[in-house]
């Protein structure tokens, strides 16, 4: 009777993880308090799950780099010039993402879970679409109802569009690679082209470079590995090329001006102020190079080392790596780092010597996802969003969630 009424208890927290799942699947464009009341739910009925079933965490190269990561960034608030604010980064996020990492990884388990949060991911995602489209002609948000802040580009639900643009950098190839997996019904196929087209043209009117290098990048990786990506990726440019004389004059100046990072001119006031951020970074990092100022406290400390021309508040440094060594270091960044590269190297080991199945193509979907948003952490603030930077984890976790489900999978090698 133990046993039985253990097992039911522990198919209960199951399924009530995986509805959590779906709800943030849906709603992570939406609500952040959406995000924080469900996301807190699984994390504790997946501690839950796990102290029931007597089980620990995969013991893995790869859960040793993320376990490091997170014992350093717990060292670094004993060492933080704001202790305060370094706890809290510590457990308000740092260990909520990762303990979610978990959660995806060890929920979505099989290809039928991984097929419908994908799916509530996409029909939510097309919301955000057309609402950019809407927004673009309206310059009003129909879902959030924020007031307009950038006249001529479209952010939908999200505080700026360069957020719009690494969610859509993320989500696209999910899309295109799904694509090529077998469908009970091929108007699906129909539905995820159309869902394509609003995404990518969505992406154009972001107007962020960022977003755009980071698609580039991902697309690239892509075409590596299915070539007809290759093709739409040509075909793609072809179109913008063409089309060019019909965008609006703000997408003609960045698509001229796409390769060239001037930090001089008032008409890029963005590149103006990332050389601002990115000094006042600098001379932090300089400050205690190996171990950093304190997780969490680049803000804190950005009045203390930025120009005096700077009239304005405290920012981010908009380059994610930059701002890590400022409040890691070099060792936590090289802690970090090692997730990412440990990530890719068996990935990649796992897509090369593996058949394409369904599994094969979720994981290339998250290695190339992540690495357009490894591109863009160069020159925005994602990883310190708090959906954005959950969004990562999110990734990771359905990345290493396909690599288990590719192991189970009784297929011979190529």
């Amino acid at each position: 009777y133990m046993t039985w009424e253990r097992t039911r208890i522990i198919n209960i927290l199951d399924k009530v993880i995986l509805f959590s799942l779906y709800v943030i699947a849906y709603f992570f464009p939406i609500s952040k308090a959406i995000i924080e009341i469900f996301s807190t739910l699984a994390i504790i009925c997946f501690i839950a799950k796990k102290i029931i079933q007597r089980q620990d965490i995969p013991k893995t190269n790869f859960t040793l780099a993320v376990l490091v990561y997170l014992a350093f960034c717990f060292f670094s608030v004993f060492i933080s010039t704001n202790p305060r604010i370094s706890s809290r980064t510590l457990f308000g996020k740092v260990v909520q993402d990762i303990l979610f990492f978990f959660v995806v990884e060890d929920t979505l388990n099989n290809e039928r879970r991984i097929r419908n949060f994908l799916y509530i991911l996409f029909f939510s995602s097309a919301l955000l679409g057309i609402d950019g489209v809407y927004q673009h002609f309206t310059h009003k948000d129909f879902i959030r109802h924020r007031r307009t802040i950038f006249e001529d580009r479209i952010y939908a639900t999200f505080p700026t569009p360069n957020d719009f643009g690494c969610y859509l950098v993320i989500i696209i190839p999910f899309l295109i690679t799904i694509f090529f997996t077998k469908f009970r019904y091929k108007i699906v196929k129909f539905l995820l082209v159309g869902l394509f087209i609003l995404l990518f043209t969505c992406l154009i009117m972001t107007v962020s470079r960022g977003a755009w290098f980071a698609f580039m990048a991902s697309a690239l990786f892509l075409c590596v590995w299915i070539y007809p990506v290759g093709v739409l990726l040509l075909l793609l440019g072809l179109f913008i090329i063409v089309t060019q004389p019909f965008y609006t004059h703000l997408i003609r100046e960045r698509l001229g001006n796409f390769f060239i990072f001037n930090t001089t001119l008032p008409s890029d006031p963005g590149s103006v102020e990332r050389k601002i951020f990115w000094q006042a970074g600098w001379k932090m990092f300089m400050t205690r190079p190996w171990l950093g100022l304190g997780l969490g406290t680049f803000m804190f400390n950005f009045e203390r080392f930025v120009a005096e021309t700077y009239r304005y508040g405290p920012s981010y440094a908009h380059n994610c790596y930059l701002q890590m060594l400022s409040e890691l270091g070099v060792i936590g960044l090289i802690s970090f780092l090692s997730i990412l590269i440990l990530f890719f190297y068996y990935g990649i080991k796992i897509i090369v010597n593996r058949q394409k199945t369904f599994s094969w193509y979720i994981l290339l979907a998250s290695l190339a996802a992540l690495l357009g948003y490894s591109v863009q952490m160069a020159v925005d603030t994602i990883f310190y969003n708090l959906d954005l930077g959950m969004l990562f984890w999110i990734v990771l976790g359905l990345g290493i969630a396909a690599m288990n489900n590719i192991k189970l999978e009784t297929v011979t090698p190529k």
